[in-house]
């Protein structure tokens, strides 16, 4: 199972009105605070886990048009943060990062805190060594570096125009969703995302085509459709020819 952690802003989990709507149409996300900081943790088993993480953000922004998911969150985590989240002492975790126990190669800190007396690791790569070495913390997965960071950049995306036309198939979501297989659906919903930006992706080279009609040359348009945004590439060449990349 894969643990997504999406930070979300612009939701108040002590509002009774916002706790009715997560309950409503967000019940498959984990909710939490912490000093301000709300996070959105999806758990997925899905293929394609950043698709069905986008598809959720989606939801969010559907279900509550004043939240913005801003990003796969990197649960920064210190000695005593990893001590506490594995039921160890602080001491054994020191002489891990240290190299004095254990295999060795601990995954080196992201950063230095508190003028140098702390150092902080995203979570998902510390639970990895463990899980690796000691076989202990949770029985999860994490999203990959390439993974966040395509996240990331989609979720920049998120009430982009092209989401008007995930809003008119999530509409129907009360209509069609089955009462007792509401992640099968989800997963359905997040291969209709991916579909939706196909169709847009095929009506522009369809665009572009239309443009050349008439010309002497015969022309080849590609379109690449891993990017929302994509890339629309128009040239002459021998052969009219279409395709998806």
């Amino acid at each position: 199972m894969i643990r997504i952690p999406l930070r979300v802003s612009g939701v108040d989990l002590d509002d009774d009105v916002t706790l009715e709507l997560l309950g409503e149409h967000l019940s498959g996300l984990t909710w939490s605070e912490c000093d301000g900081v709300v996070l959105a943790t999806l758990y997925t088993s899905a293929q394609n886990p950043v698709a069905t993480a986008l598809e959720a953000a989606r939801r969010i922004c559907h279900a509550l048009p004043k939240a913005e998911v801003l990003h796969v969150d990197p649960e920064l985590v210190s000695n005593s943060d990893i001590a506490f989240r594995l039921g160890v002492s602080r001491e054994a975790v020191r002489l891990w990062v240290e190299g004095l126990r254990g295999p060795g190669n601990f995954p080196p800190a992201l950063s230095v805190i508190g003028n140098g007396r702390s150092k902080v690791w995203p979570w998902a790569v510390v639970h990895a060594w463990v899980r690796q070495n000691y076989r202990i913390g949770d029985d999860e997965t994490h999203l990959t570096a390439q993974q966040v960071a395509e996240l990331n950049g989609a979720l920049l995306r998120v009430k982009h125009p092209i989401d008007n036309e995930w809003e008119t198939v999530s509409s129907f979501q009360q209509r069609v969703r089955p009462p007792d297989e509401a992640e099968h659906f989800h997963e359905l919903l997040a291969r209709v995302t991916e579909r939706v930006l196909s169709t847009r992706a095929k009506g522009h080279m369809n665009w572009a085509l239309d443009l050349a009609e008439g010309s002497t040359s015969s022309w080849v348009a590609r379109y690449g459709s891993h990017d929302p945004d994509g890339y629309l590439e128009v040239t002459t060449q021998t052969a009219q020819v279409e395709e998806l990349t």
